[in-house]
């Protein structure tokens, strides 16, 4: 296995278009394991861990995408119901939290980075009720556009922690040329050196093509390293000008058009998927089987297994990946070093109910755990 590098190159996290690319071979990529235990590429032991967590507390990230609210209807099922073979649920308590674009923001700010969140909400108690758990989250609302549509809303009705169903409140329609000018104006200010950009794409009608390509360019003219959590129903050349894609499984397969059957599979839909879209790493999300990322210019691809102790919900677990990614790779931690920490941060979010976040003691914890550590 290639050691993992101690620091980044110096041109590893520049715009796609300045990075002189070596074209891709279907047998340039090999697979290795990094498991539990192996630290050849940190130095200083558990001190390091350490070192590593409270760097992220430095980290500077701009979130644009989807904003949306998670409703969370908690209660009892004791009965079914006399008018059709469904349960009766008796309300308990309702939760709001922080949903789509918006859970990644809170996920980097609940490890102590600092985060603007950029994208629109109705004029509407859902939106008010965003703008209200921003402000109990420290996240600036500066980057909202507020629009005639309504927000997005996804209600989860909960029986003694088990997911009963889901019901999504949306109005899918297609970003305005006007709303597209005033998020391009909110960028043109965030967007500064040191800054990472992470683009969550629910396919709610905000990232157009035209939108990601300005979005793209703007970013290249800043030196703005650009992260993006694709989504299966956007065209993957709509991605190009991307710093680093954070798939799942299930978006893999769809943006690459080829399925993946088995663990062989991998490589060719990543080899896929960099050809088509020129971005200088691959992050593929593969759920209770871990991580794996390929870099461009490295032959090796690496896969994280698991770190997760118990999977009780797996969503938002995408969301944790690519928020640990960006900040961890806008204070200058190497990738690999990034991937790990968004591994095990994934690992402990999975064992939360719904779309959760992870503390800075979660995260420590759990990278002691991985490397052995006591």
């Amino acid at each position: 296995m290639r050691r993992m590098p101690k620091s980044l190159p110096k041109d590893t996290m520049k715009s796609p278009k300045k990075i002189q690319k070596k074209p891709l071979k279907k047998s340039d990529f090999t697979v290795a394991s990094l498991h539990p235990g192996d630290m050849s590429f940190l130095q200083g032991g558990e001190a390091s861990l350490k070192t590593l967590v409270e760097g992220l507390t430095q980290a500077r990230v701009v979130v644009l995408g989807d904003v949306g609210l998670d409703r969370y209807t908690l209660g009892r099922v004791d009965r079914i119901s006399p008018e059709a073979p469904v349960p009766i649920v008796q309300v308990l308590e309702q939760r709001l939290k922080l949903g789509l674009a918006a859970n990644v923001a809170d996920n980097v700010t609940a490890l102590g980075g600092r985060v603007d969140l950029v994208g629109t909400i109705g004029r509407d108690p859902a939106g008010q009720a965003v703008i209200e758990l921003l402000n109990e989250s420290t996240i600036s609302d500066r980057g909202l556009v507020l629009t005639s549509s309504p927000t997005v809303v996804k209600e989860r009705i909960v029986s003694e922690q088990q997911q009963l169903l889901r019901v999504d409140y949306e109005q899918i329609e297609q970003c305005t040329p006007k709303i597209e000018k005033q998020i391009l104006s909110r960028l043109t200010k965030l967007l500064k050196p040191g800054v990472v950009l992470v683009i969550e794409d629910y396919a709610k009608g905000l990232l157009r093509e035209q939108m990601l390509q300005q979005v793209f360019a703007l970013a290249r003219s800043r030196n703005v390293p650009v992260l993006v959590d694709p989504n299966r129903k956007t065209p993957l050349q709509h991605y190009r000008g991307a710093t680093i894609l954070t798939p799942n499984r299930k978006e893999a397969e769809a943006l690459s058009q080829m399925r993946l059957e088995s663990e062989a599979d991998v490589v060719p839909v990543a080899q896929s998927i960099l050809e088509q879209t020129d971005v200088e790493a691959l992050v593929m999300t593969l759920g209770r089987n871990g991580l794996i990322f390929f870099e461009r210019n490295h032959e090796q691809a690496i896969h994280l297994p698991t770190t997760a102790q118990e999977v009780f919900d797996v969503s938002g677990a995408g969301d944790t990946v690519i928020a640990v990614l960006g900040m961890a790779l806008s204070v200058n931690m190497p990738l690999p070093v990034a991937c790990l920490l968004a591994n095990v941060a994934a690992g402990v979010e999975v064992g939360k109910l719904g779309t959760a976040t992870v503390e800075p003691y979660e995260l420590l914890s759990a990278l002691q755990l991985w490397c052995g550590s006591t």
